[in-house]
């Protein structure tokens, strides 16, 4: 019987989700981990869950973490534009416009590169998978002081990011996020941002 519900608790959905794609699911003392691998592809996507509670958290909290090897320096920073004050990297100058009012309306994206950003965003399935997520901030950890959280990491490499501010409490939407993570690194390597080669990290 698959659970898939999160009325059986976040917990056993995780651990299903684990196990369909041949990951893990780690309860450690302050975070609770899961690593799924990318079918087909050299790459592993890492779930974190804070809980409320756990290292000090005031609410429970999600992350997603996809290591790549880069090909540059571009990175971005993308939030809910009810989100922000929620901005970790600052960039400096406008709001990048990708030019769909909708997605421009409610969404703020800074970036390094102003045509690269457009590039990326102006997907219909990247466009899609973002406005599925009720509250989302994607962006690239490039900078030492980012990449320090995941310990040491090696040269050349950076960490496409997600953060909720909720949980990820269900089957569907771990799906949302895995694909969404997968669609925005696959739009990186179209436009030469990033390699289709194994990083060789795990976080």
């Amino acid at each position: 019987m698959k659970l898939r519900s999160s009325v059986y608790g976040w917990k056993s959905v995780w651990m299903e989700f684990a196990e369909e794609r041949k990951g893990s699911f780690d309860e450690g003392q302050k975070v609770f981990v899961m690593r799924v691998p990318v079918t087909g592809k050299p790459w592993n996507i890492t779930f974190h869950m804070h809980q409320k509670g756990v290292g000090g958290a005031v609410t429970d909290s999600s992350a997603a973490f996809l290591p790549f090897k880069a090909k540059g320096s571009f990175s971005f920073d993308l939030h809910n534009r009810s989100l922000a004050g929620d901005v970790g990297k600052v960039f400096g100058g406008q709001d990048i416009e990708i030019g769909e009012d909708e997605f421009d309306r409610d969404y703020i994206i800074k970036g390094s590169d102003e045509k690269l950003v457009k590039q990326i965003f102006a997907g219909s399935r990247v466009q899609e998978l973002i406005k599925l997520q009720p509250h989302i901030k994607l962006f690239i950890q490039d900078e030492a002081k980012e990449l320090a959280e995941h310990g040491t990491v090696p040269p050349g490499i950076h960490v496409l990011a997600f953060r909720d501010k909720e949980a990820i409490n269900s089957y569907e939407r771990l799906t949302l996020v895995h694909d969404l993570m997968l669609a925005m690194l696959e739009e990186m390597m179209a436009c030469d941002l990033a390699s289709p080669q194994d990083p060789n990290f795990e976080i």
